[in-house]
């Protein structure tokens, strides 16, 4: 074998090594439940304003619509979104990462809430490494407990879709715009589902098998 092939051949185990790294850290999920949970359970949440830290502007959006949905459905009360866009505003909260500035145990006032549901998106792009081609999304959600400050749950998530292998340059091409078109909203939506597993079931008692549309509102007036 000459040497050029045969730097040809490293060069192509090093990029197969690369994608093999991203596939290995296609899947990956972390998450925690204080041991008090019990102790400190929340009734009502309220579900602050997500943060983005990726390339997709709105993406925070479809978080926020998700967690809001399926909240109720693990047995919160869920403080109505326009309460907390109002209480935003009078605080001042232009930007999630402002909310940093302020107590929970003042959001907890504030907010008339138990807890407050915070959350953010790392990562929702395409990655095309070498043979390697895949959208992907991570994302982090925490609820924190208003008077005392605790993080009572905690959950990370990455996720890839539509991995594939592909020699064929045409069909790698047309691989890549269907990835880069993917719906973001359907990316957020199976997370979201995913993370909410591992959330405790709440207070609230459930009696209907629709659980995603028996919402439960608070709504406050001034």
């Amino acid at each position: 074998m000459t040497t050029f092939p045969r730097v040809l051949l490293l060069l192509f185990l090093l990029m197969m090594s690369g994608s093999l790294r991203a596939a290995e850290k296609a899947d990956e999920e972390i998450w925690e439940v204080d041991p008090e949970f019990e102790r400190w359970r929340p009734t009502t949440i309220a579900v602050a304003p997500m943060d983005n830290f990726s390339l997709e502007p709105g993406i925070e959006d479809a978080l926020y619509e998700e967690v809001y949905e399926r909240l109720s459905a693990k047995g919160y009360a869920r403080i109505s979104a326009d309460h907390v866009r109002g209480v935003m505003e009078k605080l001042g909260i232009t930007i999630p990462g402002l909310l940093a500035g302020i107590s929970p145990a003042r959001l907890g006032r504030e907010l008339k809430a138990d807890a407050i549901l915070m959350g953010q998106i790392e990562q929702s792009a395409s990655i095309h490494s070498g043979l390697y081609d895949a959208v992907v999304v991570s994302t982090s959600l925490r609820l924190v407990h208003a008077d005392s400050g605790k993080v009572l749950w905690r959950t990370e998530q990455w996720r890839t879709a539509h991995r594939q292998w592909q020699l064929d340059p045409i069909n790698m091409l047309l691989n890549l715009l269907a990835h880069a078109n993917a719906s973001r909203e359907g990316r957020v939506a199976y997370l979201v589902q995913e993370m909410m597993k591992t959330l405790p079931q709440g207070p609230v008692r459930l009696d209907t098998d629709d659980l995603l549309n028996q919402a439960t509102e608070i709504s406050i007036g001034p």
